[in-house]
């Protein structure tokens, strides 16, 4: 697999407000020892790691690949099931005017491991708009027949749903699953789910039928596991917001896992359901830029979620990250009610119009009253926004591109610090490597990988995975599963941008970025200013080039930098900026490599490209006192004349040879700057 840098100009980092980062520029490549799992277009959209494998889930089938190398067909691990939709279950869906190319094949959309009571893998998927429950062993050998799959995940492929399985805090004690989908052939009923318990007595928790105040035409992003709650966080629009243009707002739903069914007017209704809006803001609180389309969402280990967001469609495509807290998500969850008044404005309810007995916390429902009941039955949407922490912030933001799935790692150190590293996935195949060095710092962008330099269609990023232990990352698009890993640190060229990554260190001795081990994690930790410590650790250029050239020669000397590093090239004749020094003597191509014009001895001396103040190579330039120079009589009497001692008679037909030669120089100046004329024109504007 190659993995050649990709040579990409990049610094199209765009920062709204006044509160942005500075663009750093970063490098663009395909990963080191990247590999590769694909047959086809399979739709490889669910992911799972356990133990010592790496289950996929795509369109008619089930893998099992060995997780140290899931490109290894050979291994004892490796197993494809194929699950394809019967021929009746395909004619039903093809009835509905549906394509069966994609919409009539079996997708899998949950893909979860049940251990404790279970021990096994649970599938469940679109099976031709008509989905379907699997159970298997961890072998993958079938554990049992499937099942209708009612209410655990979405009819259309194309519908988002998101799905977990706890085995902690449900009514007694019992494992279960909590699903967000839409299941029926219209698409226009959502579900928040939690299916009966397998004996029957605990009954089945839904949102209610076609209930716009719940939940009005949402697409589901994701769902966590918090305590006693869980957590739904997707987009939807906007009931409180009805007018000619409907608008879209993102939402927190939470619910408490030890709901259970009343038997009442609300059977089989959650009794604890509350959703919020949440919203990301940037520029200054006089005029707000809101950001409303929640694209992707991970969780922090100190109940921080990290989430992104894209601006609307038809705006310039750009994604935020912002932060937020359990703390700040609940406060607004516990907070005052929202409701439609007689003129269908929502407005805020005065607490006292609350009745008696609506907690704010997950205490048992078993004795609600009608008045309640009733109550939580149509007033699920609570009053206020969730904002970023610290609000007005943006943790990250990026132009051009769409974040699709987010993965977090960490490093902690000094017992209570901790660096975060952000993986981004986006909607044109690239992964972004970002790096949060304290607590509420922003984000910055360390590097972007991307998946296939070959592949011309750039394929979205549909599921991310990080195996802990062995800093391996797992990747899914529609055609294929990558592995690699994130330590990538060789590939770093300046010790400024190696000294940001947490997990490399520049070594001074070698001139390179090596990988760190964790638990040495660091020497670096303590450089949290990383320009600081390269300026006083590097102090030598990794090559030295000793060159003689003739007299009125132009020299060309190279600094060989990927693109994203040539802005930042300067290049110093004996210790000097050459713009102070050579003035009209030289000439920088698009490339940033340097021509020195007419060599002669007032230009000797050393060269030195640096990049972001780090030598990169230095070159020991001196004029050859030999040389034939045209115009130089006494060059030509010395050379000619005198020859090792010896005599030489100056004939017509030495001096003719002699002119030739210096012919044949003028011509490859000439050249040269002609060539430099083309590239003026190109890259420089015209007055």
């Amino acid at each position: 697999m190659t993995t050649n840098l990709i040579i990409i100009f990049l610094f199209g980092i765009i920062f709204v407000g006044s509160s942005s980062l500075p663009t750093i520029p970063y490098s663009k490549y395909v990963p080191n020892s990247i590999r590769k799992y694909s047959s086809g277009l399979n739709y490889y959209w669910n992911l799972l790691l356990d133990d010592d494998s790496l289950y996929v889930g795509g369109q008619n089938v089930i893998l099992r690949l060995n997780r140290d190398n899931i490109e290894d067909r050979t291994s004892s691990i490796y197993k494809s099931i194929e699950i394809p939709s019967k021929r009746d279950e395909v004619q039903k869906c093809l009835s509905h005017s549906l394509n069966q190319a994609f919409d009539c094949e079996n997708h899998v959309r949950v893909l979860l491991r049940r251990k404790k009571k279970y021990n096994d893998i649970f599938v469940c998927s679109t099976n031709a708009f008509s989905p379907k429950i699997y159970y298997f062993n961890p072998d993958l050998t079938e554990k049992q027949g499937s099942k209708e799959g009612f209410g655990y995940c979405s009819r259309d492929p194309r519908h988002n749903n998101t799905a977990l399985w706890t085995d902690e805090g449900n009514p007694e004690n019992y494992g279960f699953f909590y699903t967000g989908a839409v299941i029926d052939y219209t698409k226009t009923e959502p579900i928040i789910y939690r299916p009966p318990s397998d004996d029957g007595t605990i009954k089945f928790l839904r949102t209610p039928q076609y209930d716009t105040d719940w939940l009005s035409a949402p697409e589901f992003i994701a769902s966590f596991d918090v305590g006693s709650n869980i957590y739904f966080f997707f987009r939807e629009k906007a009931e409180e917001q009805r007018d000619i243009f409907p608008r879209i707002y993102s939402r927190v739903g939470r619910l408490c896992k030890n709901d259970v069914d009343t038997a009442t007017i609300m059977a089989n209704t959650w009794t604890t359901f509350r959703k919020a809006r949440i919203t990301c803001l940037s520029g200054t609180n006089d005029s707000p830029f809101v950001f409303n389309d929640i694209s992707a969402v991970t969780k922090l280990h100190d109940d921080r979620f990290v989430v992104s967001f894209t601006s609307a469609p038809g705006d310039l495509t750009t994604s935020i990250i912002c932060e937020y807290s359990r703390r700040d998500i609940d406060s607004i969850l516990d907070g005052n009610f929202k409701e439609a008044d007689s003129t269908s404005v929502w407005r805020e309810l005065p607490r006292d119009h609350v009745p008696d007995g609506v907690s704010k916390n997950c205490e048992s429902n078993g004795s609600l009253s009608d008045t309640v009941l009733s109550f939580l039955r149509s007033h699920v949407l609570m009053n206020g926004n969730i904002f970023s922490s610290p609000p007005m912030e943006i943790a990250f933001q990026i132009s051009d591109t769409i974040i699709t799935r987010l993965v977090t790692d960490y490093i902690n150190y000094n017992n209570d610090n901790q660096i975060t590293l952000v993986y981004a996935g986006t909607q044109d195949g690239q992964i972004l490597k970002l790096v949060q060095k304290k607590k509420g710092e922003k984000f910055v962008l360390l590097t972007s990988w991307i998946l296939d330099e070959n592949t011309n269609e750039k394929s979205p990023v549909r599921n991310m995975i990080l195996a802990q232990d062995t800093k391996q990352l797992y990747v899914s698009t529609d055609a294929a599963v990558y592995q690699f890993s994130v330590n990538q640190c060789n590939r770093y060229i300046l010790c400024t941008e190696c000294e940001r990554d947490p997990l490399c260190h520049y070594d001074i001795q070698q001139n390179r970025c090596l990988n760190v081990d964790e638990n040495n994690v660091k020497v670096a930790i303590a450089r949290l200013q990383p320009e600081s410590w390269c300026k006083k650790s590097v102090q030598r250029p990794s090559k030295v080039l000793e060159l003689t050239r003739k007299k009125g020669e132009t020299v060309w000397l190279q600094c060989d930098v990927s693109e994203h590093l040539r802005s930042s090239v300067e290049w110093r004749w004996n210790g000097r900026n050459i713009q102070d020094t050579l003035f009209n003597n030289y000439l920088l191509t698009k490339e940033h490599n340097l021509i020195i014009i007419n060599m002669n001895n007032s230009l000797n001396g050393q060269y030195t490209c640096f990049v972001g103040n780090q030598p990169m190579i230095s070159y020991s330039l001196e004029t050859d006192r030999d040389a034939f120079v045209y115009g130089d009589v006494n060059s030509v009497t010395t050379n000619l004349s005198r020859r090792n001692g010896e005599c030489n008679c100056l004939t017509a037909e030495k001096y003719i040879e002699k002119y030739n030669d210096w012919c044949k120089e003028f011509e490859n100046y000439q050249r040269a700057y002609n060539e430099w004329e083309v590239l003026r024109d190109q890259s420089c504007p015209k007055p």
